[in-house]
Parts: C-alpha cells; sequence; structure tokens
C-alpha cells in the first residue's frame, strides 16, 4: 500500500507538470487536439476490445479507472437549446477526452470541450473553450456493490478570451455508484475560478431497459459562493436516438420559474 501510494503521488505530480508545461509552451486548442489524438491512438489499436467505462453523459462520472497501461479515446457532440426567457443555442465539438490508467486504480486524463458556435439574443460569439487535466484514484474494487473514485483537476487557459477565465482552476471531488435494487450514482465537487468557490452535488437512478438499451435521470444542484443556488433535473431518454432532456431552476429559491433545455 505505502508503494502504491508513493506511485499515486508521483502521477498527481506529473499532472501538475503537463500543466505547467502546456501553460509554457503556449499550446493552442488544434495543438492540443492533435496531441489527444496521437498520443494515444497507436496503443489504442494494439488493445483488445472489451467493456468500458465512459465519462459521459451528464455531471456525475463513473469512479472507475481505466486497467494500468490502456488508453481510452472519447469524444462527442453537444446541442444545447435554452426556450427560457433569454433564449440560446450552442454547439459544441468534439468533446475530446483522452484517458491513461497510469496504475492499478488510478488514471491520468487529457481533456478539451472543443470550439463553441454560441448564439444569444441576437448575438453570436464563437471560439475555443479552455483544456484541463486531471486524475481519478478508484478506491474500491471493481466489482464492489458501492464503488468510489476521487477526482482532482486544473483547467489550463489555452481558450478564446470569451470562453476562458484565463487562470489555472482547480477542482476537488468524490464520484459513487452502489448496485442494488436500483442503481444509483452520485458526485460531490468543490471548484474554484476568480477567487469564488463552487459545490456542485449530484445524485440520480440508471437503468437497463433492453439490450444496449438504457436511460437514467440526475439532479444536479450548484451553489456558488455569494449567488443563490441553481437546480437541475437532466434526463436521458431512450429511443430511436438518445436525448438528453434538461430543466432548470436558478435562485435563493424553488420557486423560480424553470427554464426548460435540451441538449
Amino acid at each position: 500500500m505505502k508503494n502504491e501510494f508513493r506511485s499515486y503521488y508521483s502521477a498527481v505530480k506529473t499532472v501538475a507538470v503537463i500543466a505547467r508545461a502546456i501553460g509554457r509552451v503556449g499550446l493552442r486548442p488544434p495543438a492540443i487536439i492533435i496531441l489527444l489524438f496521437c498520443g494515444g491512438i497507436e496503443a489504442l489499436l494494439a488493445q483488445s476490445p472489451g467493456p468500458i467505462n465512459t465519462e459521459r453523459p451528464g455531471f456525475t462520472s463513473s469512479p472507475l479507472t481505466l486497467p494500468a497501461g490502456y488508453w481510452q479515446i472519447e469524444g462527442g457532440y453537444q446541442y444545447t437549446r435554452n426556450t427560457g426567457s433569454e433564449s440560446s443555442t450552442d454547439h459544441t465539438l468534439p468533446l475530446a477526452l483522452l484517458r491513461f490508467g497510469v496504475y492499478r486504480n488510478f488514471e491520468l486524463q487529457l481533456g478539451w470541450s472543443g470550439y463553441s458556435w454560441t448564439r444569444s439574443s441576437g448575438d453570436q460569439i464563437d471560439g475555443y473553450q479552455d483544456a484541463s487535466v486531471a486524475a481519478k484514484w478508484q478506491l474500491t474494487e471493481p466489482d464492489a456493490a458501492l464503488a468510489v473514485g476521487l477526482y482532482a483537476s486544473i483547467s489550463l487557459p489555452t481558450g478564446d478570451r470569451q470562453f476562458s477565465s484565463d487562470a489555472y482552476d482547480p477542482a476537488l471531488g468524490v464520484y459513487w455508484t452502489y448496485s442494488g435494487r436500483l442503481n444509483w450514482f452520485g458526485a460531490a465537487i468543490l471548484s474554484e475560478s476568480a477567487n469564488q468557490y463552487e459545490f456542485n452535488n449530484a445524485v440520480g437512478i440508471s437503468m437497463s431497459l433492453a439490450q444496449n438499451t438504457g436511460a437514467f435521470i440526475e439532479y444536479l444542484g450548484s451553489f456558488p459562493e455569494g449567488q443563490g443556488p441553481s437546480h437541475e433535473l437532466l434526463g436521458a431518454l431512450p429511443g430511436r436516438s438518445p436525448k438528453i432532456c434538461r430543466w432548470t431552476s436558478t435562485g435563493v429559491s424553488d420557486s423560480t420559474p424553470e427554464q426548460p433545455t435540451s441538449s
């Protein structure tokens, strides 16, 4: 255990070194995405296919890590439409994430949401998002009924001005799942940006409806420092094409009008 803990500590130091290196070199997002895919594509092709655990959709990620020596590349496209009092639409891709199992129950991640096209009240804002470096430590065995994982990340100010905080923003949290008569999952994450802290708490239920078909519903509460909380209900509904639905209520009380959003 002592040797494993020393290995985990070394891996966390590696995350910091990668973050400083990217910031010092000043890589732009296109260069980061090339690094994401070229860094792991050869190892991916050499691996045998098998069951995978992905980090999406929804707010809560899996507490499980990749086996040591394995790579996994994830990506996608996100469309968000807000039909509230201030209507807006957003398109973001490629939602790239490169994951690598460094040690047993420990993985490193390099992510980049990508490029966003946003339309809000007649205005148009396009640009690159920030990248991020993260680490995840799985605390329990994969077959445990209650699986728990710790998560730490830091954003890299590589995005355009409209989409970047221009700072290295840290986040710490825990992910968990419970397999019983119902399959529960949740997360608790504390993040900091511009000297302001924010706590996010999520809990949800997932279900299998048929082979290769499932659905989930998830509550997400956000509690930013110095502001009123926001509450969101997210769900993935089955069908010919999966649909992610989100209902948002923002304010200091639950009486604030809801704003439905679909993505």
